[in-house]
């Protein structure tokens, strides 16, 4: 049986020159359209992840920064966001900025400094560690030495390990991927010790709770007069909108790249016919000396798979390897393109048995 599969591989490479181009095209197909995939599928990841801040009536605020420096926001405006955050009416983080002066704070990984009691709640997929302070290391962080970090003069120990995948979603940007990072639940009580950047972060990533309009314009109006300019937003306006400007993007994209790939299989399919039907006198005396139709429909199969399978799984699972490796917020694409194909191969594959068999009566299966 085995042997009819590589007679049937062997039958493609002896046309290799319209296999080859055929393949490639629908290579490119297959890849190009599990980009778009993983983009629609990772603004969904991020529209599910902003769920309880829709509910909360979160509001967050693009930040405009003095021209030639840092802003020199007030103590009295870093006193009042503490105070909301403690009340549970806020949050905040540090996605970039933390001791950037320090390469080798946390062993040179990047972290993930948040603050609020909050966040457990409102992010309850990512299994943050609890209670604050503590920390977590992503899945796949290693060379991490120590029991604890040190944050504002404070130890923060070490206590889990974040499930694999753990993305957090990030009101300013999108899903944020946590397996190469570590994740610091940090009290509101170091804050006045961090540097100026680390606090300017903080300040610009800021999300408050269902706020009444009376604590937006106190925060926004305290940053101001440090020369922080903070626009507030609604992130149950702002995001739904966003993803569907994304997703009409990407649908088209996706549509484009279907039609491309339809095409290209029908140009296959075709010149397929045309190898069968050239072939069709070896499967007529291949028959006489007792091939059966398996024995025919293996080697069909073994001619197809060379064109429209192989290359295009063995690409899409390099893929699928390099970014369960690289922490992708959507890795799953290239399987469901890879199933896709599959099936597709396995329709054109019955389809051109059946031709073959049924033609100058071959049998049937």
């Amino acid at each position: 049986m085995l042997g009819e599969v590589r007679d049937g591989l062997v039958l493609a490479l002896r046309r290799w020159p319209m296999m080859l181009t055929l393949a490639v095209l629908i290579t490119i197909s297959a890849t190009v359209l599990s980009f778009g995939l993983m983009d629609v599928l990772s603004q969904v990841a991020v529209l599910k992840g902003g769920k309880q801040l829709r509910e909360q009536h979160a509001v967050f605020f693009t930040s405009y920064y003095p021209p030639g420096g840092e802003s020199h926001v007030g103590d009295d405006t870093v006193q009042y966001l503490m105070g909301l955050i403690d009340q549970r009416q806020a949050y905040t983080a540090i996605v970039y900025n933390m001791a950037l002066d320090d390469p080798d704070f946390a062993g040179g990984h990047p972290t993930l400094l948040l603050f609020g009691d909050v966040v457990p709640k409102l992010f309850p997929d990512i299994h943050l560690c609890d209670p604050t302070p503590c920390a977590a290391l992503g899945a796949k962080v290693s060379g991490f030495v120590g029991e604890s970090l040190n944050v504002g003069g404070e130890d923060i120990p070490v206590k889990q390990v974040l499930p694999r995948s753990a993305t957090f979603f990030d009101v300013n940007a999108a899903g944020l991927p946590l397996e190469n990072r570590i994740v610091v639940r940090a009290p509101t009580r170091v804050i006045p010790r961090l540097n100026p950047i680390e606090r300017e972060e903080l300040l610009t990533r800021a999300v408050l709770l269902d706020p009444p309009d009376s604590v937006v314009d106190t925060f926004v109006s305290g940053a101001a007069q440090g020369e922080l300019l903070l626009v507030p937003n609604e992130v149950s306006v702002e995001q739904p909108k966003r993803f569907r400007e994304i997703m009409m993007g990407s649908v088209m994209y996706i549509v484009g790249m279907l039609a491309f790939l339809v095409l290209a299989f029908t140009a296959y399919i075709s010149s397929a016919r045309l190898v069968m039907q050239q072939e069709q006198r070896e499967f007529k005396i291949r028959q006489m000396y007792g091939a059966t139709p398996l024995h025919l429909s293996l080697r069909i199969g073994g001619f197809l798979s060379a064109g429209v399978l192989i290359p295009q799984v063995a690409l899409l699972f390099i893929l699928q390897s390099f970014l369960l490796l690289s922490g992708a917020p959507a890795p799953d694409a290239p399987l469901w393109v890879m199933a896709f194909l599959i099936l597709i191969f396995a329709f054109l594959w019955y389809t051109l048995v059946q031709e073959v068999l049924a033609k100058e009566g071959l049998g049937g299966w």
